[in-house]
């Protein structure tokens, strides 16, 4: 196989919690992600483009669209007209998404957007894509989630399941993250091999994506990019969604909890309650008792 037929599937997931860009800077994130877009598809005539945008009521494919072949780039001088048909139907399916939000009651508070239903959906498009690619060629496929609002903590296990089939597939992971750091997109990103970048100043954005974002995962050991951080591998609890040390595991489908339940809140499997922790209760019970008649 040669190198010439190779290509690289490039996957964008957008955040687009309307709560958490209503004190940000959407237009200019939207732009830098447009930038690394367009430069990733010049790099390579055989290099492909999806992006997808998600926030706390869906997730929405972005581009390509169905009635992309509607859309006609202008025509500029020493201009891509393939750069106008990217923007223009990233740029209006974002505006009808915000513009949608018309439901006040679910958009009140700033909760956590559908992480792993975007991942699931890139994965399967990324699978669906190098399938139906003609004999002979390839494409390195990688995601790369621009991320804002806090970690959803309530989707800890699809997330996880999500994050270990990318890595089956050998599809890495890259996050930029916008906001407070994210623990689940940390460790995406150090399972599945890919980079994990928290930006403090927006301003940098357009430097960040196209230093960084723009190598495949193949060609950045040759780079002086930012060292991995710390990632913290601790699992978030079902019942609580807060990241605990030491808590109960479901013994069939691997719930974390970080109290006892005499039953799982994901399968619904009922356990037995521990000797110690019964003779525990059974002990201050029967000490209570004790005063009580005292």
């Amino acid at each position: 196989m040669s190198h010439d037929s190779a290509g690289h599937l490039l996957v964008v997931l957008l955040d687009l919690h309307p709560v958490w860009w209503a004190s940000h800077s959407l237009s200019r994130a939207l732009q830098s992600t447009l930038v690394l877009a367009n430069a990733h598809l010049l790099q390579n005539p055989l290099n492909r483009l999806s992006m997808y945008g998600y926030m706390n009521t869906g997730v929405y494919k972005l581009y390509p669209s169905l009635d992309e072949d509607e859309l006609v780039g202008e025509s500029a001088d020493g201009k891509f007209e393939g750069f106008d048909v990217v923007n223009t139907t990233v740029l209006m399916k974002v505006k009808d998404l915000i513009l949608g939000c018309d439901e006040p009651e679910d958009h009140q508070q700033l909760d956590g957007s559908l992480l792993s239903g975007a991942i699931i959906k890139a994965l399967c498009y990324c699978n669906t894509t190098c399938k139906s690619l003609a004999l002979g060629n390839t494409l390195h496929s990688r995601l790369l989630v621009v991320h804002g609002s806090p970690d959803p903590r309530g989707q800890y296990m699809p997330l996880m399941n999500a994050i270990f089939a990318a890595q089956k597939n050998k599809v890495a992971i890259d996050a930029c993250v916008l906001g407070e750091e994210s623990t689940f997109l940390q460790q995406a990103s150090e399972i599945t091999g890919g980079s994990y970048v928290r930006l403090e100043d927006h301003e940098k954005l357009t430097q960040y994506l196209l230093s960084i974002f723009l190598l495949g995962v193949e060609f950045r050991k040759a780079f002086n990019i930012p060292p991995p951080t710390r990632v913290d591998f601790r699992a978030a609890c079902l019942c609580h969604g807060k990241m605990t040390d030491i808590g109960y595991v479901c013994s069939v489908c691997m719930s974390v909890f970080c109290t006892f339940r005499p039953n799982c809140l994901t399968c619904n499997a009922h356990f037995k309650l521990p000797s110690a922790l019964f003779k525990s209760k059974k002990g201050a019970s029967k000490k209570k008792a004790e005063n009580g008649k005292s």
